[in-house]
């Protein structure tokens, strides 16, 4: 018999949406994506790490804003993910918003998941997830985009703690507009 307590098995119930979704962007846009991150924060830095283990393509986020994501997006990931403050998020989202990109989802790092108008239909289960990994949210968000739809993120490690930023901190992904508007 398997054993399987009450959160994996929503965890695994509410990954089944957003992973199935993916499969037809797998193969239209591509498996690459791009994790940023502010370095100044230390969930940044933790995102960072976390997709570095996971053989994600890590990009500090520094100089001009517009500049970099411009650079970022010259390449045309199938999906960019991010922790940053809200002022970087809404620079890089304006710039991916002239390259054809939406934002998808938004997770508010105190509340760890999506307000209901932040995160797009088909992506709310991933602000559920990020819920659902308690102090693990950056490091389950790093884990998904380090390989969109291959991995359901995974439970941080029990009794996990971490030294919240002082501020608004956001975990965010965003995506080709086609892909949402699906």
């Amino acid at each position: 018999m398997i054993r399987a307590t009450r959160r994996t098995a929503i965890m695994g119930a509410l990954a089944v949406p957003t992973v199935a979704g993916l499969a037809h962007w797998r193969w239209e846009h591509g498996e690459r994506s791009v994790l940023l991150h502010d370095p100044a924060l230390a969930a940044g830095r933790r995102f960072a790490e976390a997709g570095s283990a996971r053989g994600g393509d890590v990009r500090a986020i520094h100089g001009d804003r517009i500049r970099f994501a411009r650079e970022v997006l010259a390449d045309r990931p199938a999906l960019i993910a991010g922790i940053s403050r809200h002022a970087d998020f809404i620079l890089i989202a304006d710039a991916a918003r002239e390259a054809g990109y939406r934002p998808a989802a938004t997770i508010y790092g105190r509340a760890r998941t999506c307000a209901g108008h932040e995160c797009q239909p088909g992506w709310h289960s991933l602000g559920k997830m990020a819920g659902a990994a308690g102090e693990g949210w950056v490091e389950a968000l790093a884990d998904f985009a380090a390989e969109p739809g291959r991995r359901a993120m995974g439970a941080p490690p029990g009794g996990v703690r971490h030294r919240a930023d002082t501020g608004l901190v956001l975990g965010w992904i965003l995506a080709p507009q086609r892909v949402i508007a699906r």
